[in-house]
Formats: C-alpha cells, sequence, structure tokens
C-alpha cells in the first residue's frame, strides 16, 4: 500500500519531526510503502525563519538586529537549522516535490495513493500559528468541496492517526473541525479531549479511539540506533557535555516555574539526597534546548562563555542530538508534552511544573496509572517501570488494532 503522512514534520520541534519519523517506520515496519508529504505552509516558515529573513515585518526587524548585534544568535541558530536539515534528508522519506502552498497541493494528482494520514502532532490546533486546513485533507477536494480531482473511480483513504487539536481543545470551534473531520474513511485522536470536541461539532457517528503519540510506538532501543556507537551526539559542533547533567526543554515563552524546578534540582534541592543548597561548583549543569528557529534569551546568548552561569550551557541541537542528550541526561526537567513522553521511553526522572494543567500531559499520565498533580515523575524506579512498560505495550496493542482493522 502507498501512503503518504501529512503532519507538523518541517517545524522547527523535536516532538514534531521525531513523531513524523516515527510513524513513518511504524508504517513501513509493516510493509508499506510510506512517504512524507512535503508540505511547508508560508505561516509555517516565518514561524520558523533563518537567521536572516525577510519573509514577514517581524523576521526582517529581527534579522536587521541580528546583522548588527547578534552574530553568536545567528551562528547558533544555523546549527540548529543545519542539524533539522541533516535529520530530515538523513531519515524522513519526503515526496520529492516541496509543497509550499495549499494550492500547490490541490494541484497535484494524488491518485497513485491508497491512503493519506493526517497526523499526530498538533495540526488540528486552529490556534496553532502553523495550522493549515491541509492537515484536515481539504487538498483532496476540488474548489467546490466535491470528489477528488484525478477524475479516477477510487480515491486514497483518508485517515487520521492520533491527531491533537491541542490542550485547551474544548475552547475551539467544534462544529468547523467537525465539518472537514467526517469526511475520513477512519479517524484516531491523541486525547479524548480533542474526541470530546469532535463529538460536540456533530462527528459523533464516527468511531474515534484514542491512542497514542507515534513516538511511543517504538521503544528506546529503536531511536538509539541513531546514535554512532560512540555515544556522543552526531555532531555537537565543538560543544563540551559534561558527563553528569539534567536537560532542560520548555518551548514557547520562557517558563519561571520550570526554571527554578531546574535550578533547584541542579542545587540538590529537590530528588533523592536532596539537602541543603550546594555551592556553584558542586552544581550539577544544566544543558537547555530550545525550540523553534531562535536562540535562546539574551542572558545566555549574547554573553560571552565566561559570563554565562557557571551551571547552564546551551546546544543548537537537532533531533539526533535531542535523542543523544536525553540518552545521557541524570534527569529531565521541562514542560514539553515530547520531553515527558521520551523521558517515559528511557527511563528518566521528569521534573514538570504544568502536568496537572495540560490535558496532553495528564491524559497520558493517567492512561499509565499515574497521578498529573505530581511535579516529579520517577520514571526510572524498579517500582514504576515494570507497571509503565506494561502499559505502554498496552497502548501500542491499540495502535496495532487500528492500522490492522484498515488492512495495513
Amino acid at each position: 500500500m502507498k501512503i503518504g503522512v501529512i503532519t507538523f514534520h518541517a517545524a522547527l520541534n523535536y516532538g514534531s519531526a521525531l513523531q513524523a519519523y516515527a510513524l513513518q517506520e511504524y508504517l513501513s515496519a509493516r510493509g508499506h510503502d510510506v512517504s512524507i508529504i512535503d508540505f511547508r505552509s508560508l505561516a509555517q516558515r516565518r514561524l520558523y525563519p533563518a537567521p536572516v529573513c525577510f519573509n514577514s515585518v517581524y523576521n526582517t526587524k529581527q534579522s536587521l538586529r541580528r546583522l548588527f548585534f547578534g552574530w553568536p544568535e545567528i551562528r547558533f541558530m544555523s546549527r540548529k537549522r543545519s542539524a533539522f536539515r541533516k535529520f530530515m534528508s538523513g531519515y524522513m522519506n519526503l515526496t520529492p516535490v516541496c509543497f509550499r502552498s495549499e494550492a500547490g497541493l490541490k494541484r497535484h494528482d494524488w491518485s497513485s495513493y491508497d491512503m493519506i494520514v493526517s497526523g499526530s502532532d498538533q495540526i488540528w490546533n486552529p490556534s496553532a500559528i502553523d495550522f493549515s486546513f491541509a492537515y484536515l485533507l481539504d487538498f483532496l477536494e476540488n474548489e467546490a468541496g466535491g470528489p477528488e480531482r484525478s477524475g479516477s473511480l477510487s480515491r486514497p483513504l483518508r485517515v487520521a492517526y492520533a491527531p491533537s487539536a491541542g490542550p485547551h481543545a474544548m475552547d475551539l470551534d467544534a462544529g468547523r473541525l467537525a465539518k472537514y473531520v467526517s469526511r475520513y474513511d477512519a479517524v484516531s485522536v491523541r486525547e479524548q479531549e480533542t474526541a470530546a470536541l469532535l463529538k460536540a461539532g456533530g462527528a459523533g457517528s464516527l468511531s474515534c479511539p484514542v491512542l497514542p503519540d507515534p513516538v511511543l510506538l517504538h521503544d528506546a532501543g529503536f531511536y538509539r540506533e541513531m546514535l554512532p556507537a560512540s555515544g556522543t551526539p552526531p555532531h555537537n559542533d565543538g560543544y563540551r557535555i559534561p558527563h553528569r547533567y539534567i536537560l532542560y526543554y520548555a518551548p514557547g515563552r520562557r517558563n519561571s516555574q520550570a526554571e527554578m524546578l531546574a535550578d533547584a534540582v541542579s542545587s540538590g534541592m529537590m530528588g533523592d539526597g536532596a539537602s541543603s543548597i550546594l555551592p556553584d561548583r558542586d552544581r550539577m549543569p544544566v544543558v537547555r534546548i530550545t525550540d523553534g528557529s531562535s536562540a535562546p534569551g539574551g542572558s545566555i546568548v549574547h554573553r560571552t562563555p565566561k559570563q554565562r552561569p557557571a551551571t547552564e550551557i546551551c546546544i543548537p541541537a537537532g533531533p539526533a542530538e535531542f535523542i543523544s542528550l536525553l540518552d545521557g541526561a541524570s534527569c529531565t526537567v521541562g514542560t514539553s508534552f515530547h520531553l515527558m513522553v521520551f523521558s517515559m521511553l528511557f527511563g528518566k526522572d521528569f521534573w514538570c511544573p504544568d502536568a496537572a494543567s495540560d490535558s496532553r500531559k495528564s491524559r497520558l499520565l493517567e492512561s499509565l496509572g499515574l497521578s498529573p498533580s505530581s511535579s516529579f515523575f520517577r520514571f526510572s524506579s524498579h517500582e514504576i517501570r515494570p507497571r509503565l512498560l506494561s502499559a505502554l505495550s498496552a497502548l501500542r496493542l491499540s495502535a496495532d488494532c487500528f492500522w490492522s482493522g484498515l488492512g495495513v
């Protein structure tokens, strides 16, 4: 079966890139010809700009600022973009055509595909800056909303695998989303809130199982295969990685609660053997990675190495480096959903300030028999780990059943 997958594969975001790769490899392992539809909208290109870019007023202003005052930031952004490009070219089976607009998708002949899959990630979140109705497969219809343009009696099956409407799904326009989803042949979602949103919008006649994010379809060994035998990051541009460190990742605006957690763990105030505050020389370093194409805030980027906090290092990592850094970390701290997911898979203790308020995290934790009310998740625990692995196996079985029911 020839399958096309459309998702946020080109976003400069670790979870987005790795979930796209994970779904590609999962379906390929089931014996199918899988490609990722290389769709990169103008909104997404503006959201993840090059270091010097003039595709919007905001990016123009930032580019001029960098050219005059921010060459360290330009170097950081360039290294990070290079790492993401290397991952896409090395690991993703992209379509020969790169679609830079919804119109290009609509003009293309999709009749050679047996199935087009939406998912996963927050592709059904209309409040996302790079949201497009292409992720609801509107490009498989003509301008009047009729059947596919191929002229063939057959058409690709439309399938949704675990897309998400985001952490605040019930605040969205349910009817508009449900109108598009009702045209699918099979639908699954990543969270119960997205299923409830579709039902409220009138798509209740569709079976809508809640299935795991694609990265959970594989174990840690699968991801370690992308690392070199030496265990060092694939290419760290000369950055020295400490022997012991905390991996910190909080997408979006700087999160003071998460940063305070990271500082508390680093200083020895929290975790096993916590006691008094450690002096700087004894603190565990924090390795920080950032989302998007931008470098971290000025307090880090625009200081020389001698001026930066001794306990913090910022790395322009790509998806492969993310896996390497997580694999080597003593523990993780942050607000990222996918940081939590990979911490589960790799058995890393995870500190998070917002698990209870983020439906994506809380629902997954509850499905695994864990309480989201805590800020500390001991994924390394010998007591919790067997139960966690058993629950993950059950989630994978539910995904297998979904695809088997479609003949995949």
